[in-house]
């Protein structure tokens, strides 16, 4: 069995990476890691921070094959009842423009919430990152956590009829403002660029503490959702039913 795991950036991946042993493969462009868990081949790609480097990782990574694919990271909540670590699975998610949606594979999310993830409505994708609590009030009609690039992957798996899934844990939540404006920060390759982090702290230095304060929060969440992945994939690695199996899915 193939499995595809998608994050956007290193430090979301960095403690299941650490976990796991996770060996760089020989790629160039996106950044592909590869691991065995029990009887599953399993292959990371960071996609880079968006819909669009999203899009793109995974028509280059499904080019190679997969079996089923797990688009996780970590998101914003939207909902006052999710909580730093939290490990949610959606049922659907949400197109950043428009009425469009994806939904999870539904054997893919009953095992994800027999290993303990918290079943939720939707995910919203998102252009841009959510900075303010006031912007993820006005979504928060609508879904239950805000991420950038899980439509984007599910569309792209499930257009190859590969059965997919979004699962996020949460990193920062709903009544909080994020330090920095991280849409500034981001280079061309999707990746957060520590100049432009530094070069907003340079004229924002009061907003230094916020900026820890939220790395500790990420940085504990990335853990969370380490510690989940390892034992959901092991499940999955188990039960073998997803080998070779590309069922129909739903585009709505």
């Amino acid at each position: 069995m193939k499995i595809l795991v998608t994050f956007a950036v290193e430090n979301e991946f960095a403690p299941w990476r650490r976990m796991r042993g996770f060996r760089r493969a020989a790629s160039a462009e996106p950044s592909l890691f590869e691991a065995r868990i029990g009887s599953a081949e399993v292959c990371v790609v960071l996609t880079g921070i968006g819909p669009q480097h999203a899009r793109r990782a995974l028509q280059i990574a499904l080019a190679h094959g997969a079996d089923l694919c797990i688009s996780t990271g970590l998101a914003g909540a939207l909902q006052p009842c999710h909580r730093i670590g939290d490990v949610l699975v959606a049922r659907t998610v949400r197109a950043a423009s428009g009425g469009n949606f994806v939904k999870s594979d539904a054997e893919l999310l009953h095992a994800a919430t027999a290993c303990g993830a918290r079943e939720v409505n939707a995910f919203q994708s998102s252009d841009h990152t959510v900075l303010a609590a006031k912007e993820k009030g006005r979504l928060a009609f609508s879904a239950d956590a805000v991420e950038m690039e899980g439509f984007a992957v599910l569309f792209e798996a499930q257009g190859l009829r590969v059965p997919a899934v979004a699962i996020r844990a949460i990193g920062d939540t709903a009544c909080q403002d994020l330090p920095l404006d991280f849409n500034r920060t981001v280079g061309p390759k999707g990746q957060i660029s520590i100049p432009r982090v530094f070069g907003q702290l340079v004229r924002n230095p009061h907003r230094l503490p916020g900026l820890i304060r939220l790395g500790r929060d990420t940085r504990r969440a990335a853990t969370c959702l380490a510690k989940f992945l390892d034992s959901y994939i092991g499940m999955l690695a188990a039960a073998r039913r997803f080998e070779g199996v590309h069922e129909e899915v739903a585009v709505g």
